[in-house]
C-alpha cells in the first residue's frame, strides 16, 4: 500500500516540504508541495509542523487534505495502469492547489506521435508537401524507441525535460539495452532533437540546453570494388542462378550510382531515349529528386542478354529484395575470389553489433557498395566533373558527396596542382621543340 510522508531537506527558517510518496520498499517518489515551513517548528518523527500556534495549525491541516488528495488519486489511476511517477506526482500535486494540467503535446511521446501523425502534409524547404516513407519510418521507430526508454525509466517525461540529461540517459539506453551500433544511436539523437525543435516552433517550452542536444556519426570504413574487381566479378558464371542474377544487378548498381531503394524498383519502362540516347528516369526514393542517368556500355550489355529487361527480382518488397541480395552478393563476391583484406564493419551474431576489423572483402559485400563504387571510381576519371556524378548520385553538395567517398576538399588542390604541373611540362617540351627548329646548321667551312 502507498503512503506519504512529508519532510524537509534543509534548516532554513523557509525550509521547502516534501512529499514522499512510496510505492513499495524499493521505490519512492519525491517532489514539492509549494509550502515552506520554519525547520525549528518542525517534527521528524510526525513529518508535521508543531502546532504551537494557528498558522502551523492550518499549514497541518492542508498537509493532511493534500495526502488525503493524493493517495486517493493514486488508488484510482494505479488500479487503470496509468504510471505513477515524479510527473504524475507533480500534477497532483498541482491539481490540488488548482494550477494549470500541462497540455498533453508538452508530453514527449504525444508530441513525438502527433510530429509523426502531421509529416504527411509537412512542406519541406524545397516547397514540396509531405515526406518520403523511409523518413515516415525512421520518426516511427524513434517514438518506439523513446517509448521504451520511458518505460526502462519508469517515468512520463514532458518536452520540457529533454535536457543533456536526457541524451546521456538515452544513449546510453539505446547502445546497453537496445544493443543499437553507435552509429544509429547518434542519429537518433539527432531525430529527437529535430521533435524537439518543432515543439518549440509550436510554442512548447523546451530546455535552454537544446541547442546543445546534438547527434554524431562515427564513420565506417567505406568498401568500394575497383573496375577491375567489378570486371572480374562480371566475367564469373554460376551454377545457382541466383547468383547470376545478384551479380547483374552489382553490375548494373555499381555504373549507375543509386541506392538499393531505385535501384531494386529499374524496369523497363524507366528508360527513355533522349536525342538518339538512352537514360533510366526515375525519382529517387529518399530524396524526392528526379534523376537521369545515362545508360553504360556496361548496363546495357546486360539489358541486351536479357532481352531488353533489367534483371528478376529476388521479391516483390524492396526491403526483403535487398536482404536476399546481400546474402547472395556475399557469395558472388566469394566465388569470384575478392578476398582483398581490408578494413571494414561485420555484424557480430552473439552481440548483435557491427564491430570494425579488417576482414576479406567478400564478407563486407552488400548493396551499399554500388552506389559508392560508382561515385569513387568515376571521380577518379579526371573527365568527369563532380557536379555530372552528383547530377546521378542525388548528393546536394560537393562536400557531402567527397564525404560520402572519403574524399577530403584538398584532393581538389591536388587535383589542380597535377593538371598545372602536367600542362607546364607539356609548353616546356613544346617550346624545347620550337627552339630545336630554328636552330641553324654549322656551318663546315
Amino acid at each position: 500500500m502507498a503512503t506519504i510522508k512529508y519532510l524537509l531537506q534543509s534548516k532554513s527558517s523557509t525550509a521547502p516540504i516534501y512529499l514522499r510518496l512510496s510505492l513499495n520498499r524499493n521505490k519512492s517518489i519525491k517532489r514539492k508541495t509549494g509550502a515552506v515551513c520554519d525547520a525549528r517548528v518542525w517534527s521528524d518523527a510526525t513529518g508535521f509542523p508543531k502546532t504551537k500556534d494557528t498558522s502551523h495549525k492550518e499549514l497541518k491541516s492542508n498537509l493532511m487534505k493534500l495526502e488525503s488528495f493524493v493517495i486517493d488519486q493514486f488508488n484510482k489511476d494505479n488500479s487503470k495502469g496509468v504510471l505513477i511517477d515524479g510527473n504524475w506526482l507533480q500534477l497532483m500535486i498541482d491539481k490540488f492547489h488548482g494550477r494549470e494540467e500541462p497540455n498533453e503535446l508538452e508530453y514527449l511521446i504525444e508530441y513525438g506521435e502527433h510530429f509523426v501523425q502531421r509529416l504527411p502534409f509537412r512542406i519541406t524547404k524545397s516547397g514540396k508537401k509531405g515526406v518520403s516513407k523511409d523518413t515516415i519510418t525512421k520518426y516511427t521507430t524513434i517514438v518506439k524507441k523513446l517509448k521504451g526508454f520511458q518505460a526502462h525509466k519508469e517515468k512520463r517525461f514532458l518536452i520540457k525535460e529533454v535536457d543533456l540529461n536526457f541524451r546521456s540517459e538515452f544513449l546510453e539506453y539505446l547502445i546497453q539495452i537496445e544493443k543499437i551500433n553507435d552509429n544509429t544511436a547518434g542519429r537518433y539523437i539527432s531525430f529527437v532533437k529535430t521533435i524537439i525543435l518543432d515543439a518549440r516552433k509550436n510554442g512548447i517550452e523546451v530546455s535552454v540546453q537544446i541547442n546543445d542536444f546534438t547527434g554524431f556519426t562515427v564513420e565506417p570504413p567505406k568498401v568500394t570494388f575497383s573496375f577491375e574487381e567489378i570486371e572480374k566479378i562480371k566475367n564469373t558464371e554460376f551454377e545457382n542462378d541466383n547468383y547470376n542474377i545478384a551479380r547483374d544487378w552489382f553490375v548494373i548498381g555499381c555504373f549507375v550510382g543509386q541506392r538499393a531503394s531505385d535501384l531494386f524498383r529499374m524496369n523497363q519502362k524507366m528508360i527513355e531515349n533522349i536525342d538518339d540516347l538512352n537514360f533510366i528516369v526515375l525519382t529517387q526514393v529518399k530524396t524526392g529528386e528526379l534523376v537521369q542517368i545515362p545508360i553504360h556500355e556496361e548496363v546495357q550489355q546486360i539489358l541486351d542478354k536479357r532481352d531488353g529487361e533489367f534483371p528478376p527480382k529476388f521479391a516483390i518488397n524492396i526491403d526483403s529484395c535487398t536482404t536476399m541480395y546481400n546474402r547472395y552478393i556475399k557469395q558472388v563476391c566469394k566465388i569470384a575470389e575478392i578476398d582483398e583484406v581490408v578494413e571494414g564493419n561485420l555484424n557480430n551474431p552473439e552481440t548483435n553489433r557491427y564491430e570494425t576489423g579488417m576482414y576479406p572483402k567478400w564478407m563486407l559485400a552488400s548493396s551499399h557498395d554500388c552506389r559508392r563504387s560508382f561515385a569513387t571510381n568515376f571521380y577518379a576519371q579526371r573527365e568527369y566533373p563532380t557536379p555530372l556524378l552528383m547530377s546521378v548520385t542525388g548528393h546536394k553538395t560537393e562536400t557531402m558527396f567527397l564525404n560520402y567517398i572519403g574524399k577530403k576538399p584538398i584532393d581538389y588542390a591536388m587535383q589542380l596542382a597535377r593538371i598545372w604541373a602536367k600542362k607546364a611540362k607539356k609548353e616546356s617540351i613544346q617550346e624545347g621543340s620550337l627552339k630545336l627548329t630554328y636552330l641553324k646548321p654549322v656551318s663546315n667551312s
